[in-house]
């Protein structure tokens, strides 16, 4: 069929997810490795009780690889190659089948919690021989809000070459960071988050065939900053979290969904999906309120939470995944995906089913 007289827009052609080898419960997690880290917080049950996390998929068991050890950075990043690589070419490999592969013109993958060069792409790209001349980009250092920078890449590209297909993928593995720091706000970030791998595949399609890319906004609140950031030091990678994130978030929400929304000339009610980024139980609680979602809006956002962990970057993928699989949007719904992290920094897409 001959589309270009037809007008065409970024689409969703799959997404999948790859699960990490380690499936570990919170009270599994609590016997094996908190209980002696954090055994001078008397409230540490209640802690990890509070973060609604039931259970996390982990590239390594920390009951194993840190149990009376010391584990430098460079050691850290060297076990981060070795356990990615195979869990994210198996998403991708997902997304890719029936696939002309020769079609994927850019590969995008984005991480916040290890390095190594040539990355994870590279290598995928050769095992699975995709064209030596694919374009390659590596996003990192923008937090849990990344899968929407890898969006944009995918966005700008089908918009020069729309005949092509672009490749997307989310690859975290905050568990080969855990770090026994004794203080509540490193126990909460230990019980919080977990590892995965998600990828898309995206393309261009003629207007109301299938998840449709619509718009996208950024927003920064500079003066928040220091709320919420990830540093590396000798041992690892070191993330901080303010308890308040939460109340900004909820502050600034209405203003920037304005902006989001306004230009295509639609409001709050015309949304029917909602895909927070399950940063936490409060986020969620406190954004459903703000924005009066009923129970099963925000439903997928507590299912990723609770049975994935808050997974950084893979988690937008996650949620998003798990809205087309149980709630089954109808054509012609729109919906909203939204993730915050160091900036603070919101960002937020309008999509159509």
């Amino acid at each position: 069929m001959n589309h270009s007289r037809e007008r065409l827009l970024p689409t969703v052609m799959a997404i999948r997810s790859a699960p990490p080898p380690f499936r570990l419960t919170q009270e599994e997690f609590h016997s094996g490795v908190a209980r002696d880290w954090y055994q001078g917080l008397g409230d540490i049950e209640h802690l990890m009780a509070q973060t609604r996390v039931r259970q996390r998929w982990m590239f390594w068991d920390p009951r194993q690889e840190l149990a009376g050890r010391v584990r430098g950075t460079g050691d850290r990043m060297r076990a981060f190659e070795k356990s990615v690589i195979g869990v994210a070419q198996q998403s991708v490999e997902a997304v890719l089948e029936g696939v002309e592969r020769d079609r994927v013109g850019s590969f995008v993958t984005t991480t916040n919690t290890g390095y190594f060069a040539p990355f994870i792409d590279c290598v995928i790209a050769r095992r699975l021989g995709l064209s030596s001349s694919l374009r390659r980009t590596v996003i990192g250092s923008m937090g849990c809000f990344a899968a929407f920078n890898t969006f944009k890449v995918a966005l700008d590209s089908l918009a020069v070459r729309p005949e092509e297909l672009v490749l997307l993928n989310c690859t975290e593995a905050s568990s080969i960071s855990m770090q026994p720091t004794p203080n509540k706000e490193q126990a909460v970030v230990q019980f919080l988050f977990g590892d995965a791998s998600a990828s898309v595949l995206m393309g261009s399609a003629p207007e109301g065939e299938g998840l449709q890319f619509l718009r996208t906004h950024t927003e920064q609140l500079y003066e928040t900053a220091e709320m919420m950031t990830l540093r590396l030091t000798d041992e690892a990678f070191r993330m901080t979290l303010s308890p308040f994130v939460p109340f900004v978030l909820a502050e600034n929400i209405e203003a920037f969904l304005e902006k989001l929304l306004a230009p295509m000339k639609l409001s709050r009610g015309d949304i029917r999906h909602w895909g927070i980024h399950p940063g936490g139980p409060k986020i969620i609680e406190f954004l459903t309120r703000k924005l009066e979602l009923r129970p099963e809006q925000s439903r997928a956002s507590w299912h990723v939470l609770e049975n994935y962990g808050n997974c950084a970057a893979a988690a937008t993928l996650l949620v998003l995944e798990e809205i087309l699989r149980e709630d089954k949007p109808v054509r012609g719904e729109y919906g909203v995906l939204m993730a915050f992290g160091p900036g603070l920094t919101v960002e937020g897409a309008l999509v159509r089913f």
